[in-house]
Formats: structure tokens, sequence, C-alpha cells
């Protein structure tokens, strides 16, 4: 499952894909929008992305983390457009027989994506500014 989305992630429907009798172990990462990021206050995030090309990029990603790390099931949903303080931005899940595998294969997903998938995010400050920020 790779998809994005304009609407609220539902984090049941991107778990239970990862679910079937192969897999013992289903790890989640989910990605919030938070209200300060040190002493910067945030009202919103604005995420745009080449969404063909993140989705090769994804696949990608998916046949080389399925590869190291022995797992059966990838589900990554990210949200474009607004996406308010509190709310859902990104979900990967990750199935595999074994939780250090699923543990250790989001983890590894998580950092790719923020470094390789063509996925931008614009910080919307209460003050009416903003600002796009490249991840480290």
């Amino acid at each position: 499952m790779i998809e994005f989305v304009r609407e609220p992630i539902d984090l049941n429907r991107v778990s239970n894909f990862c679910s079937m009798d192969r897999v013992g172990a289903i790890s989640v990462f989910v990605g919030i929008t938070r209200r300060f990021t040190g002493v910067v206050e945030t009202e919103s995030l604005e995420y745009d992305a080449y969404e063909s090309m993140a989705v090769l990029k994804m696949i990608e990603l998916t046949a080389i983390a399925s590869q190291q790390y022995r797992i059966e099931r990838v589900a990554f949903v990210h949200r474009l457009g607004k996406v308010p303080v509190g709310e859902t931005s990104m979900v990967v899940a990750v199935g595999s027989a074994h939780r250090a595998q699923a543990i250790d294969a989001c983890a590894w997903l998580v950092e790719r994506i923020k470094a390789d998938v063509p996925i931008w995010k614009k910080e919307q400050y209460p003050q009416g500014s903003s600002q796009w920020i490249h991840p480290e």
C-alpha cells in the first residue's frame, strides 16, 4: 500500500493492511503535526509531493527493506495539503514474522523516506508567515 491522501489518515486501515497469517508483529510509525519545534510555534504544516516519482521511490525502498529485513508487508500513507496541529501527516506500517525485523525496517523506512522521497513540507506560523523546511 502506497498512498497520498488529502483527508485524515485511517490508522486502523493502514495497520490492518500489514496483517496476514505469516505476520507476528506490526510496527507502526505515526508522524503528527506538533505545535512547537523548539521555541517556534507552528499553526499547521502543508505538504506537497512529486507523486509519481514518490511512488516509484517507495516501491524501490519497500523492495530494499523486504530483502534486508525479511518483512512481509509495508504500508505507507502520506497526507498532502494542510495538516493542522495534532493530525497525522504520515504513517508507515511494517509487518513481519518477528518484532525486531518489523521495528528495524520501520525505522529504516522512515529515515529513507525523509531523505529520498520527493515530499516537501512548509511550516505555517500563527503570525501568517511560512517557511519550506528541508530534511537534514
